[in-house]
Formats: C-alpha cells, structure tokens, sequence
C-alpha cells in the first residue's frame, strides 16, 4: 500500500489519520472492523478512530486501526501538520498536535 491519503481540514473529534490509499481498502477496513493498516482484527476496546471520511465513490467510510499503526499515523500527521502549523512552531498547545501525541504515546 504505497499511496496514502491526508486529511485537508482541521480535525473535529476524532483525527484523521494519514490512510492507505482509500481504493485499496476493504470492506472490513472501511467500516472499522480490521485495521486499516495491517488488517488486524478489532473490538471496540482495541480499536483507535482513524476519522469518518468519504471514499472516492461517495461512501461514507469509518477506518480504524490498532493502536501500533494508529500511533505510526499519528507520528505521520504530526509531521506534515507541525511543519505548517504556525501554533505548532510557537506554543505546544495545538490541539492537532497534542491529539497526535495522545495517540503515539498510546501506541507504545
């Protein structure tokens, strides 16, 4: 899965997190029962938002992941998002960036 997609806005909720590309996802990674990631099986109790979305077909999508690959995302994000955020580069409260540490930290 070499393609991935980025979230354009700023979050609400939950984060949307870097996904692979949105076609090469199944079913089961659409509506969040496999990660979205590495296809591991998920319960509500294992399970990290990945952010509701809409496919290229229109669909409305609900990706989740386990909480290794959630946290490797959320490293992503962080990444792309700090280098434009301009509250990133002057106060460590921005609520994008503290989410994203939320879930690396989770994903140790």
């Amino acid at each position: 899965m070499a393609e991935t997609t980025t979230p354009t806005a700023t979050p609400i909720g939950a984060l949307e997190l870097p996904l692979p590309a949105l076609g090469m996802l199944s079913d089961a990674h659409r509506r969040g029962s496999r990660c979205a990631w590495c296809s591991t099986p998920l319960t509500a109790e294992t399970a990290v938002d990945a952010g509701e979305r809409d496919a290229e077909d229109g669909a409305r999508i609900f990706p989740r992941g386990c909480a290794d690959c959630a946290g490797r995302a959320a490293y992503r994000l962080l990444w792309e998002h700090a280098t434009a955020c301009d509250r990133c580069r002057t106060d460590a409260s921005c609520p994008v960036a503290v989410a994203a540490q939320r879930l690396m930290r989770r994903g140790r």
